[in-house]
């Protein structure tokens, strides 16, 4: 039995804020359709309906019959949701709001069937119907049904304990016709589900799937195919959860008017949680027909979610959200002469201001392949893509090579405006390519106006023996740069790289969990590649990795001949999961003696590499 008495009447303010909100919305969603013209005889006008109503229901399952499938945040995220979405409608638009929340035992394929009637049913034409829904789904393999399985359900009753999407979908078809709009937010395949074979997990984009589409029906999907829905801890909420209270309480509002459409609230979430999962988790939704106004916020309350311990403590003040004004991300510097002798100067440009910033505490320094896998993945510009995932500013720029003197420009893009902040130049022999970019680096944090303490700084500035070319066959080897074409190039020396790098491939607070038995086979097979280094053990290379091409062979084995006494490090070693196995970010430190010049030489350079299992055999992945 549903337990009606748990519906939450909420009044819509004061009747003038009511009748001016409602006065907004009624502009926006419903413009009249016909205007009489000058000298036109006037039409009867009907009568003003009354403001709408918005009706709530959440439903969230966390503990399962089964415990196996139990999850940490569904009925925590239906509350959240539910009393976030009443708050909100206080500030207008409608005149009262119903709320209904099934959670754990009291959600059976009744209960939700019988909600979606009798609660949804008392709905008029011109109300709003919102739906949350938050558990496992699951495919039934001898039908190809998907279920949403309620707290009785598993994989092994679907047939008489689950929720079978078509049934579902055919009473939200009924509902559609009898209201002005349903909004439907799904959260489903949530990862750590004992229970369930991977096969039959289905993501929320799948079950959506199952939805018919139509005029005023808004769906957004936590997760897209092949993609788990994420629980954190930190975060109180499942990701898809936490993004949806932030945009509720006014962060979703991108052009501070004080009204929420539902589609800044989609767009919104569909940005964030790929930032809050690492990318690891992305949002679809699916708007039909004309924009919604949805709710009424404050002018200008971007505000954020409180963590857990801040929630606890009333006194807390809400933060906005906003893109962190040290959060960088590093891009690729353009050849200005189209050379392709120095076309890997841009990638490697691109990996020392990566190091030397990452090196500065008080910058939060994007990984190039977090930032190009996204700009892939979007097929957007990079200015949107910074946005995306929360970069303030780009630094990026320009280089060429004269008669082997290098210049080099660069320049602060602010990623909200696309505004070129500030820039500045350095100029010399190509010998000195660290010492040009330590300087250049050293100017730039000067314009981003970031306190670099008194180590950090010296760190950055710290010169020792570096080989310029020692440096591109290293970078080819790895694969970040591409093979120069065969040339005879003289042969220079310059000073460079300081002892300490803490790039990783996003910043910390992000870090996600890995299994430990993964990480310890991970680090197993990044020691064993070390160590084929150290020992010039070319073939064993090759053996370690996915992809080795003839060119990073050749590249390989030109490196390793130039260095005597050849000593490697790996150290700051980050590893996170990805959805292809692993990705690995670390310090590489080289120091050998130069055959030719008898010198001693010093490199650092930050690399990340994706490994992936082969045939139950852990394999590096090409360089970034």
């Amino acid at each position: 039995m549903i337990p009606w008495g748990r519906w939450v009447l909420a009044g819509g303010g004061t009747a003038a804020t009511v009748l001016v909100a409602w006065a907004l919305y009624r502009s926006v969603a419903f413009p009249p359709s016909h205007i009489p013209a000058v000298g036109e005889a006037p039409v009867a006008t009907a009568a003003v309906p009354a403001p709408p109503k918005l009706w709530v229901l959440a439903i969230g399952v966390s503990r399962y019959a089964t415990a196996d499938l139990d999850l940490r945040f569904a009925d925590v995220d239906a509350r959240a949701v539910a009393e976030a979405i009443r708050h909100a409608a206080e500030n207008g638009i409608y005149q009262a709001t119903h709320t209904l929340v099934l959670t754990n035992d009291e959600v059976t394929r009744e209960s939700i069937l019988d909600a979606v009637e009798r609660f949804f049913g008392e709905a008029g034409p011109e109300d709003v119907a919102a739906l949350f829904l938050a558990g496992h789904g699951v495919r039934d393999l001898a039908s190809g049904s998907y279920y949403f399985l309620p707290h009785a359900a598993s994989a092994e009753n679907l047939v008489t304990a689950g929720l079978r999407m078509t049934d579902f979908d055919e009473m939200l078809r009924v509902l559609r016709r009898n209201v002005r709009a349903v909004v439907v937010m799904m959260d489903t395949c949530h990862a750590g589900a004992l229970g369930i074979p991977p096969a039959r997990m289905v993501s929320a984009y799948e079950m959506a799937g199952q939805i018919s589409a139509g005029e005023s029906f808004f769906l957004l999907a936590a997760t897209k195919p092949g993609e788990e829905s994420k629980e954190k801890s930190d975060l109180g909420h499942g990701s898809f959860t936490y993004a949806v209270l932030e945009g509720v309480r006014g962060a979703a509002d991108a052009d501070r008017d004080g009204i929420l459409s539902v589609s800044e609230l989609f767009g919104y979430v569909a940005r964030r949680v790929p930032i809050l999962t690492l990318n690891a988790q992305h949002p679809y939704h699916k708007v039909e027909g004309t924009d919604l106004v949805f709710l009424a916020v404050n002018p200008g309350a971007a505000v954020q979610v409180a963590s857990p311990a801040q929630a606890a403590s009333e006194a807390s003040p809400a933060m906005p959200v906003a893109q962190p004004p040290n959060a960088i991300g590093v891009m690729e510097f353009q050849n200005l002469r189209a050379d392709a002798e120095y076309d890997w100067i841009s990638k490697a440009l691109r990996v020392a201001f990566n190091t030397e910033l990452s090196k500065v505490r008080a910058l939060r320094v994007y990984s190039p392949e977090l930032i190009d896998r996204t700009v892939k993945a979007r097929g957007a510009d990079h200015l949107y893509t910074a946005r995306e995932l929360g970069i303030g500013r780009l630094l990026t720029g320009s280089y060429h090579v004269t008669d082997h003197t290098l210049r080099i420009d660069a320049r602060i893009i602010d990623a909200a405006t696309g505004v070129n902040e500030a820039s500045d130049s350095v100029e010399g022999d190509l010998g000195t390519f660290f010492e040009l970019q330590k300087q250049l680096v050293l100017s730039m944090l000067r314009r981003l106006r970031v306190q670099v303490s008194a180590e950090e700084g010296a760190s950055i500035q710290t010169q020792t023996n570096t080989d310029v070319d020692a440096y591109r066959l290293l970078l080819e080897a790895e694969g970040v740069v591409e093979p120069s074409p065969p040339t005879e190039r003289p042969r220079s020396t310059s000073r460079g790289l300081g002892p300490q790098s803490r790039l990783s491939l996003v910043p910390a607070a992000h870090a996600a969990e890995l299994d430990a038995a993964v990480e310890a086979q991970v680090r197993a097979v990044l020691e064993d590649y070390r160590r084929a280094l150290e020992e010039k053990n070319v073939d064993r290379v090759a053996t370690l990795s996915a992809a080795f091409s003839a060119r990073q062979r050749a590249a390989l084995q030109g490196y390793l001949q130039t260095a005597t006494d050849l000593r490697v490090e790996l150290t700051d070693v980050a590893l996170i999961p990805h959805e292809t196995g692993v990705v690995a970010s670390f310090t590489r430190r080289d120091q050998f003696i130069d055959r030719e010049t008898g010198k001693p030489v010093r490199l650092e350079v930050r690399l990340s590499k994706i490994l992936v299992r082969e045939n139950g055999t852990w394999k590096i992945g090409p360089g970034k």
